[in-house]
C-alpha cells in the first residue's frame, strides 16, 4: 500500500466551529451545576457554631492565666479567677457541667489571633470593648468595667499628671489599647511585654521607670509583700474600660447562647460574689447588671 493511500484511508478528524462551542457549553454548565450542589451541600461559615461546640461536648475558652484577679494560676497549680469562674458557668448553662469546658492561655496580643483561627470558640480574657476589636470580632454583653490604666511607680517618684511620662521609659502590655495613647500623645517609651510577670520582672530589675497597665491588677499587686513598701499607684485611671467576651462574627445562635450564660451567672449574683472574693471591691455597674438580671429571669 502507498503512502497516500494510507493518508486518505484514514482522514484526521478537525472540529467544527459549531462542535467546539457545543463542547464548551456543556463543560460550563457541568462547572456550574456542580459548584452550586457543593455549594448547597456545604455549611456556611460559623453557621451552626453553637451545634458543633455541643457536639464536641465541650466549650473551649481563652482565658488568662498570669492576670490577678481574673485569671491565674494559684498556689495548688489550679486556674482560678473572675473570669474563670464565669467561663465556667457559660458551659454549665450550655452542658449542664461547668466541667465541660477547656481552657486554653492567651495574652492580650494573641487573644483575638487565636478565636479567629478557630483554636478557640470564645474568649473571656479582660477583652476591651473598642470599635476596631468590633471589627473584627462579636462583643458578648458587657459584663464589667474596668479601671483603663493606672501608673504604678517607685514610691519616691514624683508624677502629678500623666503628662509627666513623657519620655519616661513605661513598662507595658502588648496588644493594650492605650499604648498608641501612650507614646503617640503623652510620649512614653514603651517596653512592651507578652505576660504580667515579664512586666513586673523588667520594672523590678530597671528596665523601666514606672508600669502603665490595667487598673485592678497594678492595685493588687501594689498591696502584696515586698512591693506596697516600695512602690505606689502614682496616677489613678484615664478613663473605664467595658470589658465582654469575644466571639467569631456571624454566629447569633452561639452568641445568644453564651449572653445567656453570662445573664444567668449574673442573676445568680456570681459576678457579684467574685468582686468580693477576688477583692476586686464593689462596683455599682456589676450590681446593677445584676438586679437586671434578676428582673429578666
Amino acid at each position: 500500500m502507498s503512502l497516500q493511500s494510507t493518508r486518505n484511508s484514514t482522514p484526521a478528524y478537525r472540529p467544527t466551529r459549531r462542535s467546539v462551542l457545543n463542547a464548551l457549553r456543556s463543560a460550563a454548565l457541568t462547572a456550574v451545576a456542580g459548584a452550586v450542589l457543593a455549594t448547597l451541600g456545604a455549611p456556611a461559615a460559623h453557621a451552626d457554631q453553637l451545634e458543633r461546640v455541643k457536639e464536641r461536648g465541650k466549650l473551649i475558652a481563652g482565658i488568662r492565666n498570669d492576670y490577678v484577679p481574673f485569671g491565674y494560676t494559684d498556689e495548688n497549680g489550679k486556674l482560678v479567677g473572675f473570669e474563670v469562674e464565669l467561663a465556667k458557668a457559660v458551659a454549665k448553662d450550655i452542658f449542664g457541667s461547668e466541667d465541660a469546658i477547656e481552657f486554653v492561655p492567651v495574652v492580650a496580643s494573641n487573644r483575638i489571633e487565636f478565636l479567629n483561627a478557630g483554636r478557640i470558640d470564645v474568649i473571656f480574657a479582660t477583652l476591651g470593648v473598642t470599635e476596631d476589636r468590633g471589627k473584627v470580632i462579636d462583643f458578648t454583653d458587657y459584663y464589667y468595667m474596668m479601671a483603663g490604666m493606672v501608673l504604678m511607680a517607685p514610691k519616691d517618684a514624683e508624677y502629678a499628671s500623666w503628662d509627666d511620662i513623657k519620655g519616661k521609659r513605661i513598662c507595658g502590655s502588648q496588644g493594650n489599647l492605650y499604648n498608641r495613647m501612650l507614646t503617640e500623645k503623652l510620649g512614653a517609651e514603651l517596653v512592651l511585654f507578652s505576660g504580667t510577670a515579664e512586666i513586673y520582672n523588667a520594672f523590678e530589675t530597671g528596665r523601666c521607670d514606672a508600669i502603665a497597665y490595667d487598673g485592678p491588677n497594678l492595685n493588687m499587686k501594689v498591696s502584696e509583700d515586698g512591693w506596697k513598701d516600695k512602690y505606689k499607684i502614682a496616677l489613678d485611671t484615664i478613663d473605664y474600660v467595658p470589658i465582654a467576651g469575644g466571639v467569631r462574627k456571624n454566629e447569633p445562635e452561639f452568641l445568644a447562647a453564651v449572653n445567656a450564660g453570662i445573664n444567668k451567672a449574673e442573676a445568680a449574683g456570681l459576678l457579684v460574689e467574685g468582686e468580693e472574693k477576688y477583692n476586686l471591691g464593689k462596683s455599682d455597674y456589676v450590681a446593677k447588671r445584676a438586679e437586671e438580671a434578676k428582673s429578666k429571669m
